[in-house]
């Protein structure tokens, strides 16, 4: 890795990590849905798995609202509190399971799985990190998923 995809990366973590909850899930649904794609072929080789599977199936049968909140608390595993089964799994998972995992939740976007409303608009922080994130290089993207999921 070259010291410039270094800094593409650690500008990118920063700028995610100082994003709010929603727009984190809503960054994430926007680059899963544009590179979904590719990401597979790179990264994960077991889709989906069983871990991921009973992850995903866990978010399935929450109610819509309940699915966001479990949403929000999987990506805020630094906070202390209370935490639900699903937390304690995604926790303990690899990190290509994790890739995966967040992927076959984009799979299902707004069908089985909460979706980003049409009405919805990116703040200003979040399209930064979009713009920042919009890279031909998909490794480079994958590398940024695992440091931040």
């Amino acid at each position: 890795m070259t010291s410039t995809n270094i800094n593409f990366l650690e500008q990118s973590v920063s700028k995610f990590q100082s994003l709010n909850m929603d727009d984190r899930l809503t960054v994430l649904a926007s680059l899963y849905t544009e590179i979904g794609d590719a990401v597979p072929a790179i990264s994960l080789n077991n889709l989906p798995n069983e871990n991921t599977a009973n992850l995903v199936a866990q978010i399935q049968n929450l109610p819509q609202a309940e699915q966001l909140s479990a949403l929000r608390e999987l990506l805020n595993q630094d906070e202390a509190g209370e935490r639900a089964i699903y937390t304690q799994e995604y926790a303990s998972i690899s990190t290509d399971d994790k890739l995966a995992f967040w992927y076959q939740l984009a799979q299902n976007l707004g069908t089985s799985i909460i979706g980003v409303p049409n009405d919805h608009i990116l703040s200003e922080k979040a399209t930064e990190v979009l713009d920042l994130l919009h890279t031909p290089n998909i490794e480079d993207l994958v590398t940024f998923f695992k440091r931040v999921l």
